[in-house]
């Protein structure tokens, strides 16, 4: 499927090309910088200024599953604490064990 992209008044032809096909269409699928094919023939380091220009104005459209949303802050949460791990010193002590048993 061809994309175009205007820069400076010049319209430029591009496509994606994802591993597979399909993960362009896939809401979980992470855009990469490579999956960015220019159909237009440029130097190579106009190239890659174009190509980082589309990926950023793609990746600045839609968004990112990659990032968590962030917790709520509601005062249930501030009052909730993470338990205390109770046992590292004796899980240590155990791992020492058992590598020295299996010598």
């Amino acid at each position: 499927m061809q994309h175009c992209y205007k820069k400076d008044s010049k319209i430029i032809n591009y496509t994606l090309q994802t591993d597979p096909l399909e993960a362009m269409y896939w809401s979980t699928y992470r855009l990469k910088k490579t999956d960015v094919k220019l159909l237009d023939k440029f130097d190579r380091s106009t190239a890659a200024e174009i190509k980082q220009e589309i990926f950023d104005d793609i990746v600045s459209r839609e968004p990112n599953p990659s990032k968590k949303s962030k917790a709520p802050d509601d005062e249930v949460s501030k009052r909730r604490k993470a338990p205390k791990p109770q046992y590292v010193e004796t899980g240590k002590a155990k791992q020492k064990a058992r590598r020295q048993s299996k010598r």
